[in-house]
């Protein structure tokens, strides 16, 4: 399969995952604690120009897309929640991405210098418990 096709898949199940009824308590965010948290349609258009660096060791710096993605979601993770729920929509964009370099994703905010930390996040990821600060 194709990356447009992969990313077309990832973008249409988040956005049928956010347009259901019943929200799921994974992504819920503390409404006292940020007005403006992201949604996982934006996270997953935020980094999915990421993709090809945490796919390959070759890529020696993110794109400029990525790094305009991870100065985003860094202005919009304001509260442990924003990043908590940042943590669980990568997490889930990336259970269709196919083979990747988990140990590259903290290498984003980095090489890209802005303030976020990312865990490594793969499947096994519990991303209540990737931010404690």
């Amino acid at each position: 399969m194709n990356r447009p096709i992969v990313l077309l898949t990832i973008f249409l199940a988040l956005l049928s995952r956010s347009a259901a009824s019943e929200p799921d308590p994974d992504l819920e965010h503390d409404p006292a604690a940020s007005p403006v948290a992201p949604s996982c349609v934006e996270v997953t258009a935020d980094v999915a120009p990421c993709l090809s660096f945490i796919e390959s060791d070759s890529a020696s710096q993110p794109s400029p897309a990525c790094c305009s993605g991870a100065k985003r979601l860094s202005n919009q993770a304001k509260s442990t929640a924003d990043r908590q729920g940042i943590c669980q929509c990568i997490k889930s964009a990336l259970a269709g991405a196919g083979s990747y370099d988990k140990n590259r994703i903290p290498l984003i905010p980095q090489k890209c210098g802005v303030s976020i930390s990312l865990p490594p996040i793969d499947s096994k990821t519990d991303c209540s418990k990737a931010f404690v600060y």
